[in-house]
């Protein structure tokens, strides 16, 4: 074991808004959904990633040398069968999957925050390992937001596995206690919901 912390990367969202699949968007250098996972799977300090779709997803927005060794065997695809019914199913259907590893903790990360940095992501993870023996979560903030990713104490899993429909983790923060890790950069946390987003991405403009 690394340091037994658990990936969950979570791209199984409708796209609703966007009106097409927007982890098959294009940016510079991958689509908006593989870019995260390459920075995830980047990560010496992660024990593993389990990236949970919906069932129709065909993976085409992940760039196929994470399909090859050593990518291959350091992430593996979690299916929700009722991702429909909002976020929080794929998240209980990720951490079902986490569970049988027995993890340390649990990262959330989002597909749609391409420009999320390995450093942010070290920084979490080294935060949990280091100081967070008596609380429940470690989590980015900006701007004095609290802001995805977040890393899950086990003991918190009852907890988790209440939430229903399309509601995230971060509804449980005020019953919880945690450690809030103020980043400096806005583009770290900018998720693409719109293709007014996309646009402002593909353009620089949100920069």
């Amino acid at each position: 074991m690394k340091n037994g912390i658990i990936a969950i990367y979570l791209a199984a969202g409708k796209s609703s808004r966007m009106g097409t699949n927007k982890l098959s968007l294009p940016l510079p250098t991958f689509t908006i959904g593989n870019s995260s996972l390459q920075t995830a799977l980047s990560s010496s300090l992660l024990e593993h990633v389990l990236v949970v779709t919906k069932k129709e997803d065909s993976l085409d927005w992940i760039d196929p040398s994470l399909f090859c060794f050593p990518y291959s065997s350091q992430w593996t695809h979690v299916v929700c069968d009722d991702a429909e019914r909002g976020q929080a199913h794929s998240l209980k259907r990720g951490i079902l999957a986490a569970m049988s590893e027995n993890p340390k903790g649990m990262m959330i990360l989002l597909a749609d925050q391409p420009y999320l940095s390995r450093a942010t992501i070290n920084e979490l993870v080294t935060t949990y390992i280091n100081d967070s023996d008596q609380k429940d979560f470690v989590a980015a903030s900006y701007d004095g937001i609290p802001r995805p990713p977040v890393i899950f104490s086990p003991r918190v899993i009852p907890n988790l596995m209440k939430l229903q429909g399309d509601v995230g983790a971060r509804k449980l923060f005020h019953e919880l206690e945690g450690i809030y890790v103020e980043f400096p950069y806005a583009q770290e946390f900018y998720d693409i919901d719109t293709k007014e987003d996309y646009e402002r991405v593909i353009g620089g403009e949100w920069r």
